[in-house]
């Protein structure tokens, strides 16, 4: 799962990508679920199981949306690239402080006689989860799809002010 910003850790930008992209990595492997191998009465009451008792994974994500984060003083902006996903294939939910980004993307239909030779666009099911840090109004998160790209808007807690203040005596 990305996270923002970079937490407490301070690398240089190319040891900070190589950081992210091992995190989001690992955050794939670990979603597949779990194998056959591994099951246990208790996973497969929770996972279903098959007519010969082997563990079914959950949904499998077929890919993960491209992301980008951008800072400004008033908050982040999240723009996820879903070219050929429908709004009503879209999920986006947060939970605790994840935002869940989660959908659908339906294979384009063949005409009948059509022959596939090359398909090189991801479809199917698509998952990407993104830690907020802790100054955030996760209250007032916006969100707009238009022409493929999911905007995100997450607005930062404002700062605390000094001032002084009077003691009554």
């Amino acid at each position: 799962m990305a996270q923002f910003p970079f937490q407490f850790r301070q690398f240089p930008s190319a040891l900070q990508d190589f950081a992210v992209e091992m995190e989001n990595i690992f955050d794939q492997v670990l979603n597949k679920g779990q194998s056959s191998k591994d099951c246990s009465s208790e996973a497969c009451s929770q996972n279903g199981c098959s007519a010969n008792g082997a563990c079914e994974a959950p949904a499998t994500v077929a890919f993960t949306p491209a992301l980008d984060v951008f800072e400004d003083q008033n908050g982040f902006v999240l723009m996820l690239d879903l070219p050929g996903v429908s709004l009503e294939n879209l999920k986006l939910e947060l939970l605790e402080d994840k935002l869940h980004v989660s959908g659908t993307k339906a294979a384009a239909s063949l005409a009948d006689g059509s022959v596939l030779h090359r398909s090189e666009r991801s479809t199917g099911n698509f998952a990407r989860a993104i830690r907020l840090p802790k100054q955030v109004a996760s209250q007032q998160i916006e969100a707009n799809f238009k022409d493929g790209v999911l905007h995100i808007r997450v607005p930062k807690v404002p700062k605390p002010t000094s001032r002084t203040i009077v003691i009554n005596g």
